[in-house]
């Protein structure tokens, strides 16, 4: 699979940070299957383009600021058909991407791409905005947790991700330098926080942004999956 943009690497990479949603699990084509059955419930209906085309609006008219959140994509579509019960909308999301997480579990894929980094050496850990009850309740039901090293939620910090804050603290945790770390997302805002960190920065354009997008916000190198990555690092 092709690698888009070359990795310059002064020093050997030791250290991975990644997301979560829409980089270790789930895509463009998930989050919109999980909002067509969250508004099913509530009698509304509504197409994937439909969902796809108020996340790229959103991104185009730059409300959404480096980072969609899904739920609220949702949100906007039911408030859109007259439903105004955001809280209940977000919830039934949840619960409905929870669902199909523990129906599928996290791939064969993910795991073996853990386990080659991990023992290759890899030091890794996660900066996500989902909230540290659901990832830790996530990673305990995938049996994950052992890969990383760190976890960092917003739950702990007043500043979140495009600032640079969450991954010095990743880093921290590693006992490593940033620049012998690498950050992988498929959004703006991991593009942009790990530069600021002082990472290198690998763009993974599955999510609702664009290869041309992530590239803007400072991505080093674009991969198209997540299975070339090992390859990639391993160079």
């Amino acid at each position: 699979m092709k690698v888009n943009l070359p990795l310059d690497r002064p020093l050997p990479l030791k250290g991975i940070i990644f997301d979560f949603d829409g980089t270790l699990y789930g895509d463009w084509r998930l989050w919109i299957s999980i909002i067509e059955e969250t508004l099913g419930e509530f009698n509304l209906s509504v197409t994937g383009y439909e969902a796809l085309e108020l996340a790229r609006n959103e991104i185009r008219g730059g409300r959404a600021k480096g980072t969609i959140k899904i739920s609220g994509i949702a949100v906007s579509l039911a408030r859109e058909r007259g439903l105004e019960r955001d809280e209940e909308v977000r919830s039934r999301f949840f619960e409905k991407l929870d669902t199909k997480m523990d129906e599928t579990g996290p791939g064969n894929d993910l795991v073996g791409i853990l386990e080659r980094l991990q023992q290759n050496g890899f030091v890794m850990g996660l900066v996500t905005f989902v909230r540290e009850t659901r990832l830790t309740r996530r990673l305990d039901s995938w049996k994950l947790g052992d890969y990383f090293r760190s976890a960092i939620t917003p739950d702990h910090f007043s500043e979140f991700k495009p600032s640079p804050q969450p991954y010095l603290k990743a880093i921290d945790d590693f006992h490593l330098a940033p620049k012998e770390c690498v950050v992988v997302g498929d959004e703006p805002v991991d593009m942009l926080g790990g530069k600021r960190a002082g990472t290198r920065t690998i763009g993974l354009p599955q999510g609702f942004y664009s290869r041309e997008e992530l590239e803007e916000a400072g991505a080093d190198m674009i991969i198209a999956s997540l299975n070339v990555l090992p390859s990639v690092l391993f160079k």
